[in-house]
């Protein structure tokens, strides 16, 4: 959804290309207008100057290049992120682009070797990017409520990438 340019995230934001209003990509000033993009960047890169320092990110000297995908919505088209991330292959070497983390999915309506999105993060992998995906978020039936096991999302279910999920065990030892 973007990356808002706030104190914490400022010195790290290297480039800011917009996918979200066509086809070609337009290099604008960073903005988030929905704020998912700024929360996992600020977990990722946040220099903590907003909190002296308290409340860096894991990586807090990483240089960020913002690829919007997401609109004010949250809600954003596949083409749009398969646009992206031929731009971030394309360009990796003149942006130094090393990681991509994709903090958003859809659910997987095909085999992985057929999905458009498997396929592109899988070439983005072989120009030697590293990609890591959110599983998702369908850790439960939402008709019946009953947990919803093996319910990653696309692009999660490359073989290449690193998935990253969580559990919220209610302190129980096992399923």
């Amino acid at each position: 959804s973007g990356i808002a340019n706030i104190p914490n995230l400022r010195p790290q934001i290297r480039a800011f290309f917009d996918f979200t209003k066509g086809a070609v990509p337009v290099q604008v000033a960073p903005y988030d207008d929905y704020g998912h993009g700024t929360h996992i960047a600020g977990l990722i890169a946040s220099s903590g100057a907003q909190t002296r320092g308290q409340f860096a990110g894991l990586a807090p000297n990483v240089q960020l290049i913002g690829l919007k995908v997401l609109d004010a919505n949250g809600n954003g088209s596949t083409s749009h992120l398969l646009n992206a991330l031929e731009f971030a292959g394309t360009n990796k070497a003149k942006l130094h682009i090393d990681v991509i983390n994709l903090s958003l999915g859809h659910p997987i309506y095909e085999p992985a070797a057929n999905d458009p999105l498997v396929r592109a993060v899988e070439k983005a992998v072989e120009a030697g990017i590293v990609v890591v995906v959110s599983a998702g978020n369908s850790g439960y039936d939402p008709t019946t409520g009953q947990p919803a096991y093996a319910s990653i999302e696309s692009p999660g279910n490359a073989p290449s990438v690193i998935t990253v999920g969580a559990t919220k065990t209610f302190a129980t030892i096992g399923r």
